[in-house]
């Protein structure tokens, strides 16, 4: 198969697999409508709630970046306050883990019935519409990782890419990097960490470096968040950087630990590429856990970071 033939079916399988997330996203936000924002308001009354809050609306959702940005948005309209919006963030990055685990069940014979069942609904209303959108979004994803899995083994002969494999399996911190730069660029940690999850289908990569990518993808994930600030009120930021602090200090803290963190995740299953998704969970909840132990002086840190005093006074 020529190089371009290869290219082009990498790059096809990925952008429907984009494009799928993107059209789950966009149906079930068309479906709750301001709804969303509604729940996002009511049900954030404590950091626990608003947490588990975050998790379930992002689980729904498929979009830790789409949940982060409408949190900025409420803070700057004064619905939510800082902490509020902080345990919103934590769930956040939970929910997203959902597309990790469908990814590694590996579920690829239901997209035709899904595709199908989904344009049954398309006719009747508006609602069932945006419901069957949303399905044959589902759908097109299993098809999308199908068709990845397909273009990724062509891709494995090249040299360059075996040799490449290998270096992010050896060495954690260009691992990490990769995952945020590569993050950062298709602004979906779902979609770098379902390639990963395939990778380690065909296994083509080891655990410590997919849960290296992961990490870094943690990261990556957080620059749309930070670009929905710009131009808001400086509590907007904070939660912007409330963000950005958690998901860095995560990975900090977990990084020297994770060949021991990997062995642990090993024991979990026998699956290569489930195993992969249970380190992106476990780490999501641990770090989730912890932060929200610790919410109180973390507020603090990014108030100071957006130049908001204790007393809640804005510096100029």
């Amino acid at each position: 198969m020529g190089t371009i033939k290869i290219l082009f079916n990498f790059s096809l399988s990925i952008s429907i697999f984009l494009l799928s997330l993107r059209l789950m996203s966009s149906s079930v936000q068309a479906v709750l409508g301001r709804r969303l924002r509604r729940l996002l308001a009511l049900l954030t009354y404590n950091p626990l709630i608003s947490l588990v809050t975050g998790a379930v609306v992002t689980a729904a959702v498929q979009s830790s970046s789409a949940v982060a940005a409408i949190s900025v948005a409420l803070v700057n309209a004064g619905v939510l306050s800082l902490k509020q919006a902080f345990g919103v963030v934590l769930g956040a990055n939970i929910g997203t883990t959902v597309t990790a685990q469908i990814v590694a069940l590996d579920m690829s014979q239901l997209a035709a019935p899904l595709m199908l069942c989904g344009l049954f609904l398309l006719p009747w209303n508006r609602k069932t519409y945006h419901l069957g959108v949303g399905i044959i979004a589902v759908g097109s994803l299993f098809m999308g990782l199908t068709m990845l899995k397909l273009s990724l083994l062509p891709l494995l002969e090249y040299e360059l890419v075996r040799r490449a494999l290998i270096e992010v399996s050896s060495h954690v911190v260009p691992a990490v990097l990769a995952g945020l730069l590569i993050t950062a660029v298709v602004q979906s940690s779902s979609a770098v960490t379902s390639v990963v999850i395939v990778l380690g289908q065909i296994q083509a990569i080891s655990l410590v470096g997919a849960i290296a990518i992961a990490f870094g993808s943690n990261i990556g994930t957080v620059l749309t968040t930070l670009l929905s600030s710009i131009g808001m009120t400086k509590e907007s930021k904070a939660t912007a950087y409330a963000d950005l602090v958690f998901n860095c200090l995560g990975v900090l803290i977990m990084l020297p630990f994770i060949h021991y963190f990997a062995s642990f995740v090993a024991g979990t299953s026998s699956n290569l590429a489930q195993q992969i998704a249970n380190a992106h969970t476990l780490f999501n909840v641990i770090t989730a856990v912890f932060a929200l132990l610790l919410i109180d002086p973390l507020t603090k840190l990014v108030s100071k970071m957006a130049g908001i005093s204790s007393s809640g006074e804005k510096i100029y």
